[in-house]
């Protein structure tokens, strides 16, 4: 950067652009990402960096200012892209990977405004001893039209950010007149998205966005001009972030238009795919499929009608000009129906078996499946319907005859249910990796396997010379290299000597 502005000394063209009104300075400060990834947040290599980037600041801001002779017409923005765990990774959603820091100071910025008592989740401001200054949340879209509105340029065409008016000082007519525009630069964006949907959807299939119609559009648009020029500048603000809300909901709307067509047609593929695997388990493992295969004619009249169904599909998909991906989602059903319909036999033998069952049985068995399902969807949101569901395998053998027929594997099963139930009820992310913990795992599988390998040897002598005990021997052997691995990676970044080329080798072995 010194380099930069010394050179512009003895080049006049450049020299020449430097002191042209509205310039944007863009500096990327590269080195704390990459060092945050490789040693963590709370390393002393961090620590260190963090400390040669604020040095590196302050002399930035000074080497400016010196360089336009200390003119006050440079505004300064600090901030980041993303924050980390402490263990040095993002993209889960965390507050410390979402939250980062913005910093604003110089020409038409606020100044600091004191406040006695502010409330926040986190802990920032207590860490910092900012308690007693306002802190001011902005989402980082926000950004680009601040530093427009600081410089005095059109919002960027394509910007969904909301103008943060506390962080300008300025008067109250410039800040309605810029929230004016901030609203009609959304509400254009707004308008091209429903034309650009308009023209790939069949015209009576199409559905508006409501609450923004043309005549809403030109009534608030009529309302916050007259605000304005009745100088009823707080009454056009809040209009004007009414209309802002309006138009982003409509581009919401507009870029999720086809998310229930295509939800729908996601579901369809998995039901069927699901569906399929079941009647080939059925089929396979089970003794439920008695009936004479159907007439040959059958599966010669389904293919022509699939067939015909993906033809119209497709054609309804090349009207509308939609995107390849389309084609995926909506064809990929098709067969995957064709092959669960050409297995109606096995369905009519299942619904025949199923209808034979007294029915308390029925009732008990759909009860149980709707249950299993119920506790598996529950566990996206919570995590601790996993434990519920452990729980009950837990409690299985107990009501059934597996308990008086084996008891010492029954109890074994249910002990082992109840361990793993533990799992979903502990944190989703430690502060610290538990590398002894994940050890601890690979010898007791270990353990484990060595004593059914045992039994087993002992039971039934035909395993001895079979290829499954082959299998057996190859995984166990990969899992005491895998647990080495874990363990030699850990101890060799720990050390920072980086990741060894033989764990790597031994790691796409093992894969």
């Amino acid at each position: 950067i010194q380099s930069f502005f010394n050179s512009s000394r003895s080049n006049q063209t450049l020299f020449s652009a430097l002191n042209e009104e509205k310039v944007v300075l863009f500096l990327h400060l590269l080195g704390i990402d990459t060092n945050g990834h490789a040693h963590r947040p709370n390393s002393r290599e961090y620590q260190e960096n963090i400390k040669q980037v604020d040095e590196g600041v302050k002399e930035i801001a000074s080497m400016i200012d010196n360089f336009y002779g200390n003119d006050g017409k440079t505004a300064f923005i600090l901030t980041s892209d993303h924050g980390m765990t402490d263990w040095g990774s993002h993209g889960a959603g965390h507050p410390s990977e979402t939250l980062t820091p913005l910093i604003v100071w110089g020409a038409g910025v606020n100044y600091p405004q004191r406040v006695t008592s502010q409330f926040f989740e986190d802990n920032f401001l207590k860490e910092w001893k900012l308690e007693n200054l306002k802190r001011l949340d902005v989402n980082q879209a926000d950004i680009a039209p601040l530093m427009a509105s600081l410089i005095g340029v059109p919002f960027p065409l394509n910007s969904v950010g909301t103008l943060p008016l506390e962080y300008l000082n300025s008067s109250a007519h410039f800040k309605a007149e810029s929230m004016f525009t901030n609203a009609v630069q959304i509400l254009e964006q707004f308008k091209v998205k429903m034309s650009q949907k308009k023209e790939t959807t069949l015209s009576f299939l199409f559905a508006p966005f409501k609450p923004l119609s043309d005549s809403e559009q030109i009534n608030l648009l009529k309302k916050i001009r007259l605000y304005i020029q009745q100088q009823k500048y707080d009454e056009a603000v809040s209009l004007c972030k009414t209309l802002i809300n309006l138009a982003l909901e409509g581009l919401s709307y507009y870029h999720t238009y086809d998310r229930l067509f295509l939800g729908l047609s996601i579901a369809l593929g998995f039901v069927g795919w699901t569906a399929y695997v079941i009647l080939v388990i059925i089929k396979t493992h089970t003794n439920l499929t008695k009936t004479v295969p159907a007439n040959k004619k059958k599966p010669t009249v389904l293919f022509y009608g699939f067939a015909s169904a993906g033809m119209i599909i497709a054609f309804f998909l090349l009207i509308q000009t939609c995107p390849w991906t389309y084609y995926v989602y909506c064809l990929l059903p098709v067969p995957v129906w064709y092959a669960v319909v050409r297995e109606i036999p096995v369905i009519q033998d299942l619904v025949t078996n199923v209808l034979s069952l007294h029915i308390g049985q029925s009732i008990g068995f759909l009860l149980v499946c709707v249950l299993g399902i119920e506790i598996l969807v529950f566990s996206f949101f919570y995590r601790s319907a996993l434990t519920v569901g452990l729980l009950v395998f837990a409690g299985w053998p107990v009501i059934t005859q597996l308990w008086i027929q084996a008891k010492t594997k029954a109890l074994i099963w249910t002990l082992l249910c109840v361990l793993l139930a533990v799992f979903p009820l502990m944190p989703v992310v430690g502060r610290d990796p538990n590398i002894p913990l994940v050890i601890a795992a690979g010898l007791l599988t270990l353990l484990i396997s060595f004593f059914s390998l045992a039994s087993l040897c002992k039971s039934e002598n035909k395993y001895r010379d079979n290829e499954d005990l082959k299998a057996y021997f190859y995984q166990m052997f990969s899992i005491a290299l895998s647990t080495y691995v874990v363990s030699s990676t850990h101890n060799s970044l720990e050390n920072k000597k980086g990741l060894p080329v033989m764990n790597q080798i031994i790691s796409w072995m093992t894969l």
